[in-house]
């Protein structure tokens, strides 16, 4: 855990204005700078940069906050993230509490670092490892590949495990991480003869490594990975994904491949929103880091069965997470990366180009295996592709696949419509989204965008701008004594985040937010001068609240003392009756 006060200190040795110009050019406007919102696409600049409060709003799309908030959403990081990505900038060490786990990952980061660089420094030497030099240049492989990717070579003979130990790092440790492995004669390296690919996390810290055979050893497998370990977890990576993320973004689409050399081949050819999935089964936990990017997939996994079988795995998964999915098919026997190197990469950029759609793809596949001509052969398609469709969120989207899927098998829709509920309905045991439930869901939208009163913001931004108003709020308002949505959120976490005696400091409040929509409510008071800050208007507003809570409360006990009345309940009306005599 991060304490707060180094938080603190992160966020004040920060300057939010020359944050965000290391990521988009900013021009001045008075005394704020403005810009075109990176969250949104905009034509005017709506996105204010205030140098003085240390804050950012956008009033196009509604985002702000302070450093830490502009970091999680141009990075895609948590808030514990962004503190550590600003205290490196800074070159600061985190003093992290009750971190005895915390401080055993830096070493293991640190011993990880230490051997890419320890296997990437071997293909520095030209003379002993010429062969596999060789190899990498019949590969494809280039020199700028091999520094980007920082693409090494382990020649085993424990020449790992004795240059670690050099460094002063324990053999306990190596195993941690494994890049050894112990046993009854000692321990030894884990990689020999191998060429080694770095997997990086998303904050380009090296987590594990891929290893690949240079030339055919007997009984040894071609690829072996890292061993999950307290670092890695293959489910939870994307490989490429810390060079690709950016692009990524931009296009809001992510090319999904198999290996390291099909992503690493096209991505240095130009298609630079791509990652591989560490082998063929990608997982619920790579799909959700993959969210955090984009909502649109193209997958690209080799035309052998298995690579096909993979696809349409992926495919539901996908479905599932509510991502837009397409399909590129590779020609037989090609890979991304061989298919470059044998052919061009502009055959592969054609491929991306004509994608289908995961319906076209899914249909194609099916009509390969069964006879689309028999009642049987149909039959399986429909099911097969059904159970695809029902994997979509939209009702909208699975009405028109199915409409789109009787036409082409030729069978009547009402048919299929009817196949579709006769065996989700009894066999889907998944709720299903409901009109209610969308209904629900845009009620609560529709809450969270109802505009604050100018009183309520007249308050808020007191609070937020000097101790004792927020003090004074503190001992005479609830959050209920607030109307809007927004205001209510926003006091109840500002009431929780800080007791009376605790200066609320807007330093304090920008270093605990992680509330979207409190920091949009936030950033929008504050960067708005039209809100006056006043000791008067803040006694008025004040009053004004706690007078309009008590009428509102007023006229719900009319209401229940009328019940009362009506029942004949004496007791409760007495009840009742003495609370009426009691507001103030």
């Amino acid at each position: 855990m991060i304490p707060q006060q180094f938080v603190e200190e992160v966020q004040s040795r920060t300057d939010i204005v020359e944050l965000i110009s290391s990521y988009i050019p900013l021009k001045r406007a008075g005394r704020n700078f403005k810009t075109l919102c990176p969250f949104h696409g905009e034509k005017t600049p709506s996105f204010m940069i205030s140098p003085q409060k240390q804050i950012f709003h956008c009033f196009g799309c509604g985002e702000g906050g302070g450093v830490f908030q502009f970091l999680t959403l141009i990075e895609k990081v948590t808030f514990p993230e962004a503190v550590e990505i600003l205290a490196k900038r800074l070159g600061l060490s985190i003093p992290y509490e009750k971190g005895k786990i915390t401080k055993e990952k830096t070493v293991l980061y640190e011993i990880m670092e230490e051997a890419a660089s320890f296997f990437h420094n071997n293909l520095k030497d030209v003379k002993e490892h010429q062969p596999v030099i060789n190899y990498l240049e019949k590969r494809g492989i280039t020199k700028e590949t091999i520094n980007v990717f920082r693409i090494g070579y382990a020649p085993g003979n424990n020449s790992l495990l004795n240059h670690l130990r050099k460094q002063g790092f324990t053999l306990e440790n190596l195993e941690k991480v494994s890049l050894v492995l112990g046993g009854t004669a000692g321990f030894r390296d884990l990689f020999h003869n191998r060429i080694t690919f770095p997997i990086f996390d998303v904050r380009s810290r090296i987590v594990g490594f891929g290893a690949r055979l240079y030339k055919d050893i007997p009984d040894s497998p071609k690829y072996i990975n890292s061993l999950e370990n307290i670092l890695y977890s293959k489910r939870e990576h994307l490989f490429g994904l810390n060079f690709s993320k950016d692009e990524i973004v931009k296009l809001n689409s992510a090319v999904i491949v198999e290996g390291y050399l099909d992503m690493i081949t096209p991505f240095m050819h130009g298609i630079k929103n791509i990652v591989a999935s560490l082998g063929t089964a990608l997982t619920n936990e790579q799909i959700r880091l993959l969210k955090r990017y984009t909502s649109c997939v193209i997958l690209i996994y080799d035309s052998d069965k298995a690579g096909q079988l993979a696809t349409l795995r992926s495919v539901d998964l996908l479905l599932e997470s509510d991502l837009k999915v397409q399909v590129a098919a590779l020609p037989s026997g090609y890979d991304p990366d061989s298919l470059i190197i044998k052919k061009g990469k502009d055959v592969l950029f054609d491929l991306i180009e004509k994608r289908q759609d995961f319906f076209d793809y899914k249909l194609g596949v099916l009509r390969n295996i069964y006879d689309s001509g028999s009642i049987e052969g149909k039959t399986k398609i429909a099911n097969e592709m059904l159970a695809t469709i029902n994997k979509l969120n939209s009702e909208i989207e699975k009405y028109e696949y199915i409409k789109k899927l009787a036409l082409n098998l030729g069978v009547k829709e009402e048919i299929m419509i009817a196949e579709f509920r006769n065996t989700f309905s009894k066999n889907n045991a998944a709720p299903k989204k409901t009109f209610v439930a969308s209904v629900q869901k845009n009620e609560s939208y529709g809450l969270a965008n109802e505009p604050l009163t100018i009183t309520e913001k007249v308050i808020i931004k007191s609070m937020l701008n000097n101790p004792k108003a927020f003090s004074i709020v503190k001992k005479n308002l609830k959050e209920e004594h607030f109307s809007s949505y927004l205001a209510k959120k926003t006091v109840s976490f500002l009431f929780k985040s800080f007791s009376e005696e605790e200066k609320c400091s807007l330093q304090k409040i920008l270093g605990v937010i992680n509330d979207k929509e409190v920091n949009k409510c936030i950033s929008e008071i504050l960067m708005d001068d039209d809100i006056p800050l006043d000791k008067e208007i803040f006694k008025d507003s004040l009053l004004k609240l706690r007078k309009k809570a008590a009428l509102q409360l007023k006229n719900n006990l009319r209401g229940k003392i009328k019940e009362a009345e009506a029942r004949g309940d004496r007791q409760k009306l007495s009840q009742l009756i003495n609370e009426y005599g009691q507001i103030r």
